[in-house]
């Protein structure tokens, strides 16, 4: 009698064809299992088995080593703007970072020069007398004035500074020398004709304060104009005022009793202003004393100072 064949040991044992064919997938698993590893080097990732709906990734560049710190420009800096992935690159900023001055266009219109950068005509030459030597006490005054075109000399070259003025001739004076505001009407005078060749000096000396006429009405144009005249009429132009008492300003003159009551302030503030010519004596004022062209001269210069 035959005893059958025992299922469970059929089961255990393998063909010849079974073996071999389990040999060669064994040794295909090791030999790619040994091929991956020895590509690691490369940065190449290679998966075991491959499935239809599994990607490939893409090669991951090797990471540099980590760099220093570059700290935030206010401007916009394009260092480490995309960091490696999985990498923190830290980024120092300061506590207080200084701001950068960025200027904006500005359109500029032109400017006109300022004086200084002006180009301005050469100063006017001061005319050389013949009878003004060098070192004159009024030799100053006169170069000054004439350079200005304030006074002038005669045809023959000379400058006659011990000849008297005359009140016309004063007038012109103060109009070429002073820029002072008119503040009344023009005075008429009955002696002054309308086409007197200083009718228009002494209309303007009139109107700023300067001069006056007579009780009379008249002006006496051609009359030799003394010094308190011309000490009243630059004190009045100017305006000038007397900080002290007239009498007590007026008791350093002994002849201060030849000053008119109506006088009396306007030569007080002329004093205390420093436009009297008392150089050589200066107890002496010489109120009633005709007044030369070069005392003129150098009571005008020293208004214009003042």
């Amino acid at each position: 009698m035959t005893t059958p064949p025992d299922p469970q040991s059929d089961g255990k044992r393998l063909s010849t064809d079974e073996l071999i064919a389990v040999f060669v997938a064994l040794t295909s698993i090791g030999v790619i299992f040994f091929w991956s590893i020895g590509q690691k080097d490369s940065g190449l990732s290679v998966p075991l088995m491959s499935s239809p709906t599994a990607s490939v990734p893409s090669p991951t560049p090797s990471i540099a080593p980590s760099l220093p710190a570059v700290a935030a420009s206010p401007i916009g800096s394009t260092a480490y703007r995309t960091a490696p992935p999985s990498v923190s690159v830290p980024i120092e900023t300061p506590a207080n970072p200084a701001p950068v001055p960025v200027a904006p266009f500005i359109a500029v219109a032109p400017q006109a020069p300022t004086p200084s950068q002006a180009t301005s005509s050469p100063p006017a030459q001061a005319k050389q007398f013949a009878d003004v030597p060098s070192g004159y006490w009024a030799g100053v005054p006169i170069a000054a004035l004439s350079a200005k075109g304030i006074l002038d000399g005669f045809p023959d070259g000379n400058f006659q500074p011990n000849k008297p003025i005359t009140r016309a001739e004063f007038a012109e004076i103060i109009r070429l020398a002073f820029n002072q505001p008119t503040s009344r009407e023009a005075l008429k005078f009955n002696d002054l004709q309308p086409n007197y060749w200083a009718i228009a000096a002494i209309d303007e000396a009139t109107q700023t304060r300067f001069m006056s006429g007579f009780p009379n009405g008249s002006f006496q144009p051609n009359r030799q104009i003394p010094r308190l005249q011309v000490l009243l009429a630059l004190a009045t132009g100017l305006n000038l005022q007397a900080k002290l008492p007239p009498a007590q300003v007026l008791s350093r003159y002994q002849d201060a009793a030849q000053i008119p009551k109506y006088a009396t302030d306007k030569i007080a503030a002329a004093t205390e202003a420093g436009l009297v010519l008392n150089d050589a004596d200066p107890k002496t004022l010489n109120p009633t004393k005709v007044t030369t062209r070069a005392e003129v001269a150098a009571l005008v210069y020293k208004a214009l100072r003042k």
